[in-house]
Formats: C-alpha cells, structure tokens, sequence
C-alpha cells in the first residue's frame, strides 16, 4: 500500500474533479438550457469549441511529453523551473498567435457579429489555460493541486450563472463566465506551483523552446488527429444543420464526457507511475505491468457504459429536460465512446507512449481522425447529428484496433 500510496490519492483527487465534472452540470446544464434554449446554446456550444481547438494546438501534446519529463526528474527542482518555464512561455508564444490568426480570419471562422463578440469574451479561457500546468501537477504526482485549481475555476462559474444568465438574451455571458473561471485557475496555479514547488516565473531560452517543441511534436500530432474525431464534429456539424440540432447533439456528447471524466481519474493517476517504472525496463516487464491492470480497467468501464446506454433516456432528461429528448439516442450510440476512448487512453497513451511508441500512435490516431472527419461529411447531409455520433464511436473502435494490434506484435517479436 506504501508503494500505491500516490497513485491511490491521485486518483481519489481526480475522482473528486471528475465527480464535480459531472454533479456541478447536473445543477447548470437544465437551467441554462431552460433559460437560453437549444438555438442558443448550439452557437455557445460551437465557440466554446473553437477556443478548445485552440487550447488543444496550444498544449501542443505537453500534457504528455512533458508530464513524462517531469515524472523522471522530480527530484531535481532546478530542472523542473527549467521545464515549467520553457513550456509555459511556448504555450504563450503559440497562444497569442492562434488568437491573432483566428481573429483575422473572423469571418471565415464564425457566422454572426455575435459569435466573433463571443469569442472575444472567451479569450480568458485561452490565457487562463496557459498558466494551468495540468502536465506539472501530473508529472509530479500531485494530482490535489490540479483539483484544487479546477475544482475553484468549475464552481466559481456555477455560482455565476445562477447570477448572470437571467434571460436568454444573456446566453452569450456564458462564454465570459467561463473565462474568469479560467484566469482564476491560470492565477491559483502560479501561486500553488510556487508555493508548493518552489517555482518561478522567469523567461526561458529560445533553445529549450525549441526542444520541447521537438520533444512533443510527435505527441502533438496523435493530440491533433484524435480531436479531429472527439472534437471536429460540433464545429463540423455548424456548417451543414441549425443551431438547434447542433445543441442537442453537443447535450449528448456532454453527458459522454461526463461519464468519461468519471472514470478517467484511473489511467491520468496510473501514466506518470507508469512513466517512471517504464524508464527501465524492457518490453516484457512493460507488457506485463500493463496487462496487470487493463483486464479489471475494461471490466469497470463496460460495467459503466451498460448502464449509460440501459438509463440513456433518464439521464438525457435529467441534464437536459423533455427539450432534449432526442439526445437519449444520440447517447446511446456514443456508449462505445465511452468504453473504447477510456481503453484507448490506457492502451495508447499509458502503453504505446510510454514505450516509446509515439510515432506508431501518432500515425494510428491521424488515420482514425480523418476516417472519423470524411465519414461524418458522408452522412452529415442525411443523418445529421446521429452521423456526427457514429462517427465517434466507429473511430475510437478503429483506434483501439490499431493500437492492440502495434502491442500484440510488441509482445510477439
């Protein structure tokens, strides 16, 4: 028990976040969308996905490559303000010139004045995720901090809109609330990184700038193509059906998410322990480590995934009222989602990158997300949101094919 002590209190930390992930929209979510309506919240939705692109290019992988640097020389804390500084000055370098490049092209990007007006309101999510080092805290194996963080960010925006969002002209606050929610983070994370590591903000060199972006360029690219299908398709979904249909599915994916959130906290706290006791060992010690918890892993998760698809429709009622009806199926077609991302994320990310893999899992994971983009455009004209849903869940089949079969061979060569 002495030796799982850590993965054991990361992982109740994370349970405890992930458990806020899911109860606190259970108090939002049906007043929001009683408030502001289906139409309103799919343009919500589709900014707010926009900014998380943008957050996603700008963590450019770090939360992999870098969790797993820091992981190896915890021990070293001038080492790690080197890391800390270097990855935070890259993310705000490559941050500020995302922000610029889709602001100039504002009128390709977004389809009203609104939208454009909304995504500058949300410009606080993308600095406030900057300086929320969620590779830090994981790297270290202080997983209470990073609940501590979000924890506060996630109920700040709760009280606030119960203020805030009063009618449903107000539905476009929601991206500011979000955004203090975020700085609020960005803010207690500088402080805590200080305060409990001994961590300074300074600048960094241009060369260890460009070695990080070396080191997690691979990473980034897996990052880039599994957004592709886990993220793509509420922005894609924009072009081609109304606002409506567009919040309804996003109502859907939410409630996958949240399901996901719960049991995620397992494989987030298992990669750095993992990372560390890969360092020296070889193929076999790894292969057997990782087949030591992934058989009791899938038994949980698709204990969880047949009572999300037997309850889908009093779930879907509950987050989102008889309005959103239609979601239950939606949700019920994503249960593999949810059994096949939480796989994909022990066997490909605890498993193939830290083996070393991360080219192998960077091409597998770019082939499923442009298999999961061109069947959505295939059938978004016919079966809109349900094509968006089949999509998902037929990518993350195809991924966790692909990387099943890269360590079957590992195991037999």
């Amino acid at each position: 028990m002495k030796k799982y002590r850590q993965i054991i209190e990361n992982f109740f930390s994370l349970s405890i976040l992930n458990g806020l992930n899911v109860l606190l929209p259970l108090v939002t979510l049906p007043y929001i969308l009683r408030v502001i309506g289906a139409g309103n919240y799919g343009m919500y939705a589709y900014v707010y996905a926009v900014l998380q692109y943008i957050i996603l290019v700008d963590s450019y992988g770090f939360n992999f490559s870098v969790t797993k640097q820091i992981s190896q020389c915890r021990d070293n804390i001038g080492e790690v303000n080197r890391i800390y500084n270097t990855v935070v000055l890259t993310k705000l370098l490559i941050g500020i010139l995302l922000l610029v490049l889709v602001y100039a092209f504002s009128g390709w990007v977004f389809h009203s004045d609104m939208e454009i007006k909304m995504f500058l309101l949300g410009v606080g999510i993308v600095i406030g995720d900057i300086f929320t080092p969620i590779w830090l805290f994981q790297g270290m194996e202080k997983m209470k901090y990073l609940t501590i963080v979000n924890a506060t960010s996630k109920i700040l925006f709760t009280i606030l809109v119960f203020f805030v969002i009063r009618t449903e002209e107000d539905f476009y606050l929601l991206i500011l609330l979000n955004s203090i929610g975020y700085v609020v983070a960005g803010i207690l994370s500088v402080v805590l990184a200080r305060k409990q590591f001994g961590l300074r903000l300074r600048l960094a060199s241009l060369k260890d700038v460009g070695f990080q972006l070396k080191d997690g360029a691979a990473v980034f690219g897996s990052t880039i193509g599994q957004n592709l299908y886990r993220n793509a398709n509420v922005l894609i979904l924009k072009q081609f059906v109304p606002n409506e249909v567009v919040g309804i599915y996003s109502v859907a994916e939410k409630i996958i998410r949240g399901f996901h959130s719960l049991i995620n906290p397992a494989t987030q706290a298992i990669f750095p322990h993992f990372s560390l006791r890969f360092k020296n060992s070889d193929d076999s010690e790894k292969m057997a480590m990782l087949r030591r918890v992934t058989l009791p892993f899938a038994g949980v998760v698709a204990l969880v995934s047949v009572l999300v698809y037997l309850f889908a429709p009093q779930i879907t009622y509950v987050f989102g009222g008889a309005e959103f009806g239609n979601a239950s199926v939606l949700v019920r077609w994503m249960v593999a989602v949810l059994f096949f991302g939480e796989l994909n994320y022990l066997l490909g990310i605890v498993g193939l990158i830290n083996m070393n893999q991360r080219t192998y899992y960077f091409f597998a994971v770019l082939f499923t997300g442009i298999f999961s983009v061109v069947f959505l455009l295939l059938t978004v004209h016919r079966y809109e949101a349900l094509g968006a849903a089949w999509a998902m869940s037929l990518s993350e089949m195809l991924l966790c094919f692909l990387c099943m079969l890269r360590l079957y061979k590992i195991a037999h060569k």
